[in-house]
């Protein structure tokens, strides 16, 4: 259930999936609307809460009565961030879509950084890499031979596929095919977009620690399951450029 939005055509829309962070998403949102109250353009937020078990539900309905611009589609059951994000992203109106985490991590100051150069520079989606990523040492390590790999089958030159601050054009996103259920997600939306021939750039962004909660990853688990998409995703997008089977 989507609540009933304003009519007119926002230039952003920043989409996140949520699940289970009561704890700290009216912090979050509350320091998204400040950014984009300042600025000078319509906007909205659209959240996905994905059959969240910790009152995650309750604590939108309350933020939703003091933020206009806040939007939230309630899944009944837990999906997994892909298509909790895929949800969110359906559900935007926006001539452009910021991609985003919901637990603080990222700046939506710098969605609008992206969005300033993606239109400046002339491309279609621009990605973040983060500067500093705030996190354990093994995380860091991990995520850096797993960009390293990404690059090394794809061919890809962006250095942070699994940024997961993006801004694309609306309808570019919300045409695009996301079949990731969990942390492959932001990498399969970049090589996905780069398949399409989109302009795509890169731009560095503020990586921050948790505002609250905890991480749902298990870096083994994780980086398995990592590994298994790629492998499947670069086959698929090789039959398709073989003309072997048509890509949504």
């Amino acid at each position: 259930m989507v609540a009933d939005a304003p009519s007119s055509t926002p230039r952003l829309s920043v989409a996140a999936p949520c699940f289970n962070e009561a704890e700290g998403i009216a912090a979050v949102v509350a320091e998204w609307e400040a950014v984009l109250n300042a600025w000078p353009h319509a906007s909205e937020i659209v959240l996905c809460n994905d059959g969240s078990t910790d009152g995650t539900r309750e604590v939108l309905d309350r933020v939703c009565a003091t933020v206009p611009r806040l939007r939230v589609v309630h899944n009944a059951t837990n999906g997994g961030y892909g298509r909790a994000l895929s949800c969110a992203i359906a559900a935007t109106r926006g001539d452009y879509v910021a991609t985003i985490d919901s637990d603080g991590q990222f700046d939506v100051a710098d969605a609008i950084r992206l969005l300033e150069t993606l239109e400046r520079d002339g491309y279609d989606a621009m990605t973040g890499w983060r500067m500093g990523k705030k996190d354990s040492a093994l995380r860091v390590a991990a995520d850096r031979g797993m960009n390293l790999l990404v690059r090394v089958l794809f061919g890809t030159r962006l250095r942070d596929t699994n940024c997961a601050i993006k801004v694309v054009r609306g309808d570019v996103l919300r045409g695009l095919r996301i079949e990731a259920r969990g942390y492959p997600t932001p990498t399969e939306i970049c090589l996905r977009l780069e398949a399409r021939g989109v302009r795509l750039g890169e731009l560095g962004v503020t990586h921050r620690e948790r505002a609250a909660g905890f991480s749902k990853l298990h870096p083994f688990r994780t980086a398995w399951s990592f590994l298994r998409f790629l492998v499947y995703l670069r086959m698929k997008l090789k039959l398709s450029r073989a003309g072997i089977i048509v890509e949504p």
